[in-house]
């Protein structure tokens, strides 16, 4: 295995990966989305949901996470993307609502109407299959989205 060079710790190249990774995701869904357009959207929106089926419960499992609230729901991803190299924020967390925020976006970080397109309805799909995953009572909504020139984008979830 190659050294790290000089000055860039593990945590460091592990972030920059999940950034450039990103990047290079985003640029894939922009490139279906242009080419099959709605049928596209619900491609990549089924890979998405698909991803929450494959990884979401052993997730929470694997971070110690335990609960089937919305603070349980919002840790999972405050810590997951975190991780990533995400600057993530909690800014609400009650077992019936919670709110947290990506104040970085690795995948689409020009405001633009694809991208905003892109994020709405197929993108976050992972956030919402989670929710039925974890508790069919929770529903999960977009309130911001910095694709479309907000200053991040925040999910609310809620337990109903």
């Amino acid at each position: 295995m190659a050294e790290l060079p000089a000055g860039v710790s593990p945590e460091r190249a592990w972030k920059a990966t999940g950034k450039a990774r990103g990047r290079y995701m985003g640029e894939l869904e922009r490139l279906v989305y242009q080419k099959w357009g709605k049928e596209g959207l619900e491609v990549i929106g089924y890979v998405w949901a698909d991803g929450a089926n494959r990884t979401f419960i052993q997730g929470l499992q694997s971070f110690g996470i335990q609960g089937n609230d919305a603070v349980a729901y919002a840790k999972f991803f405050v810590t997951a993307n975190s991780m990533l190299g995400y600057d993530m924020e909690l800014a609400e967390a009650t077992p019936q609502r919670a709110v947290f925020r990506y104040h970085t976006c690795h995948v689409f970080p020009v405001v633009d109407e694809v991208n905003e397109t892109l994020c709405r309805k197929a993108h976050f799909k992972f956030e919402e299959r989670a929710c039925h995953l974890l508790n069919p009572r929770l529903k999960s909504t977009i309130t911001r989205l910095q694709t479309a020139g907000d200053p991040y984008c925040e999910i609310v979830v809620e337990l109903t």
